[in-house]
C-alpha cells in the first residue's frame, strides 16, 4: 500500500504543476475533468436541514449553509469556483455520530481507494458481486452503506446572513463541500458538461441554488449549478491550489497510517485464529 500513497502524492504534484504551468489538457485530466476519468479548518458548505439555530433563531431549510470561523452563515444562492475536485469513499456510524471508515482522496474514481479500516472503498463491492449475495449478508450490508463523496475544494462568494439576520458578504473565500448521494450526480454531470465544452472548472464562476424534492413523506434538496461566467486564473488561485493539494496529502497520509494499522490488526487476528485451529486439531 506504500506504493499507493506514493502514486497518489505524485498525482497531486502533477496536478499542481499543470495548474501552475497553465497546461489545459493535463489540468483537466489531473483535476478529475478528464473524459476518461483533511480539510480541517476550511469553511465547509452544505445544504441546511435545520429549522432552528442553537440559540432559537428560525432557519430556512434548503438554503446553503457555510460554517465560517465557528459560526454558520446562510444564503439562498452562492457563487463558487472549484479549484480541485477529489473523490472519497466513507461509511457513517449512526450510533456513534462519526465516520466508521474513510478512504484516501483521489482526483479520479479509477483504481484502489485504501481506507482507514484496512479495506478498499470502505467495503464497497462491484455491483455484480453484490447481486450474487444475500441481502442480510454483513458484507452486502457494509457495501451498500459505503458512500462515494465528490469533494469540491474551491473559493466561494455571496451575500450571507447569520442566524440572527445580520448580513455579511463573503468574497473569494477558500472552502470545501462534499457532494454525495442526491447531490453527487448534479455536480458530476455539470462538471462533465464543462469538460465536453473544453472549459476548465477553475475558470468557471458557478451559481449554486437548490431545488426541493420529495420522496414519500420526506423532503430533501439537491444542488442546482449554473454557469455564471468565466474568469482568468490568478497567481493567488495557484497558491490556493497548492494549499488544497497539501490538505489532501495530509488527509491521505493519515488514512494510509490507519490503513496499515488496521491491516496489522487483521493479520494478528488471523494468526490467533490459526493458532486456535492448530490447538483444536491437536486436542482432537
Amino acid at each position: 500500500m506504500t506504493g499507493n500513497l506514493i502514486k497518489i502524492d505524485a498525482e497531486m504534484d502533477q496536478l499542481v504543476s499543470a495548474f501552475s504551468n497553465d497546461d489545459l489538457d493535463a489540468l483537466m485530466k489531473m483535476s478529475g475533468q478528464s473524459e476518461q476519468s483533511s480539510n480541517r479548518g476550511l469553511p465547509r458548505l452544505n445544504i441546511n436541514y435545520q429549522e432552528e439555530s442553537d440559540d432559537g433563531h428560525t432557519l430556512k431549510r434548503g438554503t446553503w449553509r457555510l460554517s465560517n470561523d465557528g459560526e454558520f452563515l446562510y444564503a439562498p444562492e452562492v457563487y463558487i469556483r472549484p479549484i480541485l475536485r477529489t473523490f472519497e469513499w466513507s461509511t457513517w456510524d449512526q450510533e456513534q455520530g462519526t465516520f466508521a471508515s474513510k478512504s484516501v482522496q483521489k482526483p479520479t474514481l479509477n483504481g484502489d481507494f485504501p481506507d482507514s479500516s484496512g479495506t478498499d472503498k470502505c467495503g464497497r463491492l462491484p455491483r455484480e458481486q453484490e447481486e450474487a449475495m444475500e441481502k442480510d449478508d454483513p458484507a452486502f450490508i457494509r457495501s451498500r452503506s459505503a458512500t462515494c463523496n465528490q469533494v469540491i475544494y474551491g473559493v466561494i462568494s455571496g451575500k450571507f446572513t447569520k442566524a440572527d439576520g445580520t448580513e455579511t458578504d463573503v468574497e473569494e473565500t477558500p472552502f470545501v463541500s462534499y457532494f454525495k448521494k442526491s447531490g453527487f450526480i448534479p455536480m458530476r454531470t455539470f462538471i462533465d458538461n464543462l469538460t465536453k465544452q473544453r472549459k476548465i472548472m477553475q475558470r468557471c464562476n458557478i451559481l449554486l441554488r437548490t431545488d426541493k424534492k420529495k420522496m414519500g413523506a420526506a423532503n430533501y434538496w439537491v444542488p442546482v449549478p449554473t454557469l455564471a461566467g468565466e474568469v482568468d486564473i490568478t497567481e493567488n488561485d495557484k497558491e490556493v491550489m497548492k494549499v488544497f493539494a497539501e490538505i489532501v496529502k495530509s488527509h491521505n497520509d493519515n488514512i494510509m497510517n490507519q490503513h496499515r494499522e488496521s491491516m496489522k490488526l487483521v493479520e494478528s487476528e488471523d494468526i490467533i485464529d490459526l493458532a486456535d485451529d492448530f490447538e483444536d486439531a491437536i486436542a482432537s
